[in-house]
Order: structure tokens, then C-alpha cells, then sequence
């Protein structure tokens, strides 16, 4: 069950979406590439969430209806017609594997990066855990400038055993995208593969999906941001570059020490720029106070959120650029030194939430629900965690140098 002040966030981030003013555009960017994200995947907010668009839910806030008489399609292969067969080149993989189908799915493992992306994308992000489909492993590419009415990029997913990549679904209502043709690819990394073609609210989405392992399903979808695309190229060049790994760690900014022994982490997410001049970025883990063999509502619905961002000075431009948005709420308390907001909800089942600003140059925002944590709450965790080393220009790695 999702609370009020998750509701209210929810509805201030897509209005955020919607009424993006151009000439604040990476100040938005900055924030709805961290904690939007974040809230969306709290469970209440599953219909909007752009880490779906990875686990076969295509659900992007600001999504409408092309004007088929004023926005021309995609010129890509395809172009909702039937696909043909495939006689481009294939390189060769990469021979990083992960040999068995994954019986659960670890969040602070970082199972899959990209080797080679096309141009024209400008931010990664990564998520591994207790996805709003359930358990698995989000790795996208986003294109932020792009004519396609829904979510732009590339984006790649690992399923756990057993579990089988479904169609997109479409936004605002429980459809999925109709199937417009399917054909066999080349064989992906020694196993074989299909290319799936979907209609998503008008434009295409191809999925590119075989077994990274016995009873383990694996997915490369595309979803064209230029003219003149090959979708079925990019996903198979994509694929066979993908590097694989069940022991390297998720990189973070900082490290969450200490949380109560009742709590476990059910999900990571980061995400940040492509390009060397951008500073947008975001990290953050979520903890449940439910065990695993409870339904995923029931473990979002009782958690500790932290999150790290680059912080900035908010200053009467910026401000007046925003045209009364807030990103940061007004600080009304100190911790450690630092200027901070904190908030606590009347209601035992509510939660608290504390956000402290400039701690060497990042935020720190903490949001627990209550029973999540000792008598201390989130200032006596802030106190704990380890900022040793942390800095603003910090950058995830989702991708091999």
C-alpha cells in the first residue's frame, strides 16, 4: 500500500515530466534522473516507473498519442511492417557468461554492463533487485532528444529462472503492446535467438531475447531516437558486447553502514551521463522490513530508502528558471553541521523522511517508514554512514572503459 507522501512525489515528479520548461532542462534532468526513479519504483507508482521499460512494462511519464498527420515515423527496419530476414553482419561476442540461470537476484551485484553503445544516447542507468515486474536486471540506455513519442534507447534485462520476457505494456491501461511480426535472428552468443516486434502506442520496439542460460531468458530491446535506424543491428551489437559477472560489486558514491538486522536490501539503482561535461547522477538503495517470500507489494510498501545526488546551490536564477518548483525542500533543522529538512508523519504507519544538503558537495536523502529503523531514525543512520571518499563528480560504472 502506497502512503500519501509517496502519492504527493509522485505527482510532483510527473507533473515535472510534463511541464518541462526548455530552458531548465538539465536542472529537471538532474532530478528526475535520481529521485523520481526511485519513487516510482515504490510500488504505487508502477505505471509510470521508466525502469519498466526493461522488464517488458513500457510505461514513461508524458506519454501521448502521436499526430500521425504531423510527426512522420521512424524511417528504422521494419517500421511496423513484418520483419525480414536479418543478413547484416554479427561481430563476435564477448566471452564474459554467466553459467546458470540465476535463482535470485542479488542487488548489490553488478551482473551485466554495456561494451558498445551507439551515439546519440546520453544517460545509463542500472537496477537489480525487486523490479516493479518482480525479481530481475535492468541495465538502459536513454536517449533524451528523440522524435519517438515513447521511451527512446537501447536497454538490456536479465530474468531470473524460469521467468519469460513479456510484451511492453502500454501506458495508463493493463494491455500489452500487440505483436506485429517475429523472425528469427542470429544466434547470440552461442545460443539461439528471435527478434520480436512490437507496436508501442504507434511506433516500433524490437526485442532481441535468447538464454544467457539453461532456463534463463536474456533481452536487448531498441527502441529507435534517429532516422534511419536498424534496430535489429544496434540489439545484436549490443548483445554480443554486453560483459557479464555474478561477483563484481555495484559501485556507490558511499556506503550504508549499519541498518537494522530485521531490514535487506530488495533493490539498487544508478544511473548518471554518457558525456564527460555531464553531472546529472544518481545512487540509492532500498531496504524491506518484509522477507523475500512476501508479495513485492508488501515488501515496497515497508522500506528505508537512501539515496546520494550531486548537489546544488539553489540560487534566485536557477529559481526563477524553475517557475516555483522545488527539488529540495527548504531546510528547517541541522545535522552533523550541515543544512537539512527534516519531516515525520503524525501516523505510526507513515514515514519519515530527512534530506541533508551539501555533505561534500552531494545530498543525502533518507526516507523510512516506521519500524524500519532504531529510536535514532534517519539522522542517527546519516551519522552512520560512510561518506569517506565521497565526491560530486562521482559517475557510475555501467559501462566498460
Amino acid at each position: 500500500m502506497i502512503d500519501d507522501m509517496d502519492v504527493a512525489r509522485l505527482m510532483r515528479a510527473e507533473v515535472e515530466s510534463a511541464e518541462t520548461p526548455s530552458a531548465v532542462v538539465n536542472i529537471e534532468r538532474a532530478m528526475i534522473a535520481g529521485r523520481r526513479q526511485r519513487w516510482y519504483v515504490r510500488g504505487a507508482g508502477a505505471a509510470l516507473t521508466v525502469v519498466a521499460v526493461a522488464v517488458g512494462a513500457v510505461t514513461v511519464p508524458g506519454l501521448v498519442a502521436p499526430d500521425r498527420s504531423s510527426t512522420p515515423a521512424l524511417e528504422m527496419v521494419g517500421a511496423l511492417a513484418p520483419l525480414e530476414p536479418y543478413t547484416g553482419k554479427v561481430p563476435s561476442p564477448d566471452t564474459s557468461r554467466i553459467p546458470a540461470a540465476l535463482e535470485t537476484v542479488d542487488p548489490a551485484v553488478q551482473y551485466v554492463r554495456f561494451g558498445w553503445l551507439p551515439s546519440g544516447l546520453d544517460s545509463l542507468q542500472y537496477q537489480a533487485g525487486l523490479l516493479l515486474s518482480g525479481p530481475g536486471v535492468a541495465l538502459i540506455g536513454h536517449a533524451a532528444d528523440s522524435p519517438n513519442p515513447s521511451w527512446a534507447g537501447v536497454s538490456a534485462s536479465l530474468y531470473p529462472k524460469g521467468v519469460t520476457p513479456q510484451a511492453p505494456q502500454v501506458m495508463g491501461i493493463d494491455q500489452r503492446a500487440p505483436t506485429v511480426s517475429t523472425a528469427p535472428a542470429p544466434d547470440v552468443r552461442g545460443a539461439a535467438a528471435t527478434f520480436t516486434q512490437y507496436d508501442v502506442d504507434g511506433t516500433d520496439r524490437l526485442s532481441l531475447r535468447w538464454r544467457y542460460a539453461p532456463d534463463g531468458w536474456a533481452a536487448v530491446d531498441v527502441a529507435p531516437w534517429a532516422a534511419g535506424q536498424d534496430a535489429r543491428e544496434i540489439a545484436l551489437h549490443v548483445a554480443q558486447k554486453l560483459t557479464f559477472s555474478t561477483t563484481e560489486r555495484v559501485q556507490m558514491p558511499a556506503q550504508v553502514m549499519e541498518v537494522p538486522q530485521n531490514l535487506r536490501m530488495i533493490s539498487t539503482t544508478v544511473n548518471g551521463p554518457l558525456t564527460p561535461e555531464g553531472w546529472r547522477w544518481y545512487a540509492g538503495v532500498t531496504y524491506s522490513a518484509e522477507p523475500s517470500t512476501a508479495d513485492p507489494g508488501r515488501q515496497r510498501a515497508k522500506t528505508l530508502d537512501v539515496g546520494f545526488s550531486p548537489y546544488f546551490e539553489m540560487t534566485d536564477k536557477i529559481r526563477a528558471e524553475l517557475q516555483g518548483k522545488e527539488f529540495f525542500r527548504p531546510p528547517n533543522t541541522t545535522v552533523d553541521g550541515h543544512q537539512a529538512s527534516f519531516f515525520a508523519a503524525a501516523d505510526p504507519e507513515w514515514c519519515e523522511s530527512l534530506e541533508v544538503f551539501d555533505v561534500q558537495g552531494m545530498a543525502v536523502e533518507i526516507d523510512a517508514h516506521r519500524g524500519t529503523l532504531d529510536g535514532q531514525g534517519t539522522k542517527g543512520l546519516f551519522q552512520r554512514l560512510d561518506l569517506a571518499g565521497a565526491k560530486p563528480d562521482w559517475r557510475p560504472s555501467l559501462m566498460v572503459d
